[in-house]
């Protein structure tokens, strides 16, 4: 399950309404009463730093199933207000709102892993996450990517016609976005189907899973896919796309490469296939969305953020760069 539920913020009975939700997936993917209620403490704290240094903003919900067998819940809030000193923010006892100043510190404790990204006039964002087990820490393989992503429905939709799905593999990762024809249901039914080609068959070259998406969603609408496979150990990606999905690799805060898809719709139509290989960068960050973002999504102009969790870069484009009328998925790939 990828998915994000967003619920804007914008007076204090919307608090209640993001701890229920929240608290409701953290039980339903298998956190203990514990766990859940550090869960709910953390939205709670999100929240309410909307609300009082920002006038409001939005809180994503995601839950996802990790390859290593553990469950998966981030929060992010998400707001455009005028940003904060995150050194001093981070203290116990600060406060710029006279409250006792718990501030994001709290967060931090009750949190598995965190992290913050603000900048003065443009806003803050702020991650918590946890695991179901191993203490909520998961040891990744030498060279494996972290991944990050959100993935959240077209408003007055109840589902998001996009899906995207990630499959490691000893010295390989590989990762797919499709965004459905269209929106809802039958949507996210091509989409869906899309991403499960890529858990049947891993092993398949980009190019040859996309023909093997092609035949399989030809009684679906269609969807616009993209497949990235990197190569830790040789240090490439290979990428092959057919429709709207956006790809860039950067160097740190640099884009080096606009990746290249094919026009068409696989399910339906589209242009021969090609496959193209890039060299992977030092300080590598892959970053793939769909058409719910502008085509000018990019991280060149935000000072730092390459530096922060992939789920908080991929936060911040959906944030900064959401068309607004769309479903929007963007998933961000950086190494350990």
């Amino acid at each position: 399950m990828y998915g994000s539920i967003r619920i804007q913020v914008a007076d204090t009975s919307q608090t209640a309404d993001a701890r229920r939700v929240a608290r409701k997936m953290a039980e339903g993917i298998g956190f203990d009463t514990n766990q859940a209620e550090r869960v709910a403490i953390v939205v709670t704290e999100v929240c309410t730093n909307l609300l009082k240094h920002a006038g409001g903003g939005e809180v994503l919900l995601s839950a996802t199933a990790g390859d290593d067998g553990a469950n998966n819940l981030s929060v992010l809030g998400l707001d455009r207000g005028s940003g904060m000193d995150m050194n001093l923010c981070l203290r116990d006892g600060y406060s710029t709102g006279g409250s006792p100043g718990g501030g994001l510190g709290a967060i931090i404790r009750q949190s598995d892993i965190s992290d913050f990204y603000s900048v003065s006039a443009k806003g803050t964002a702020v991650l918590a996450s946890w695991k179901t087990r191993n203490n909520g820490i998961s040891q990744a393989s030498p060279g494996r990517l972290r991944i990050g992503a959100v993935n959240v429905n077209k408003p007055g939709q109840e589902i998001c016609g996009d899906s995207w799905g990630v499959e490691h593999a000893p010295g390989q990762t590989t990762i797919m976005v499709a965004d459905g024809l269209g929106h809802g249901p039958d949507a996210h039914a091509a989409s869906s189907e899309a991403v499960r080609t890529l858990h049947r068959h891993p092993e398949l070259p980009p190019r040859v899973m996309i023909e093997r998406v092609h035949q399989a969603l030809r009684s679906t609408r269609g969807a616009a896919v993209a497949v990235a496979r990197v190569d830790h150990e040789d240090g490439k990606v290979t990428y092959c796309g057919a429709g709207n999905i956006a790809g860039q690799l950067y160097r740190g805060s640099s884009a080096v490469q606009h990746m290249v898809s094919v026009n068409g719709t696989p399910g339906h139509q589209m242009d021969r296939l090609h496959e193209f290989t890039y060299p992977w960068p030092e300080r590598g960050i892959l970053i793939m969305h769909s058409d719910g973002l502008a085509s000018s999504a990019n991280i060149d102009s935000h000072a730092g953020l390459s530096l922060r969790d992939p789920e908080i870069i991929a936060a911040v484009l959906y944030r900064d760069f959401k068309r607004g009328y769309d479903d929007a998925t963007v998933v961000v790939a950086k190494a350990e």
